[in-house]
């Protein structure tokens, strides 16, 4: 009985690893498909501005097209949108890396098999560097290290 209590909470602190970390991921993508998209429509905007005030002859048909064009580029929502899946894909996949000590421990409680010498392991590492992740935000060691 004792043995199967123990298994469940491994299980459930990998899968609460695990889903802090995809959480901190998707947040971050969240954030960086913002950002993204607001610099991708400012330079959509800016290279269709140059793109529509730059005569290359002198043409009234062309310069309407161009005008047009312009007008068509500023209400389109395609580079936006563009930028905001660039930003959440690397956003997401960036957090992921930063974060693949605690998300590869997780997962590594929840793939092995219950019981298992490797399931204590990584349930060990996991909690070894979650008292790591607490100590270093409460004491600032992390500051400290890069004043050095």
């Amino acid at each position: 009985m004792a043995i199967a209590l123990k298994n469940i909470l491994i299980k459930t602190a990998g899968a609460g690893g695990l889903g802090l970390g995809v959480y901190d991921a998707h947040a971050r993508g969240r954030r960086d498909s913002i950002r993204h998209g607001k610099i991708q429509m400012a330079d959509s905007t800016l290279d269709a501005w140059l793109d529509a005030n730059r005569m290359t002859k002198e043409s009234d048909v062309e310069n309407m097209m161009k005008r047009g064009a312009f007008k068509w580029r500023l209400d389109s929502p395609l580079a936006k949108m563009w930028g905001n899946v660039k930003g959440y894909v690397s956003g997401f996949f960036t957090s992921i890396a930063d974060n693949v000590i605690p998300i590869g421990l997780s997962a590594g409680t929840l793939i092995s098999k219950g019981g298992s010498v490797m399931q204590k392991i990584f349930a060990g590492g996991l909690g070894i560097y979650a008292l790591y992740a607490i100590v270093k935000a409460f004491t600032g060691i992390e500051r400290h290290n890069k004043m050095d």
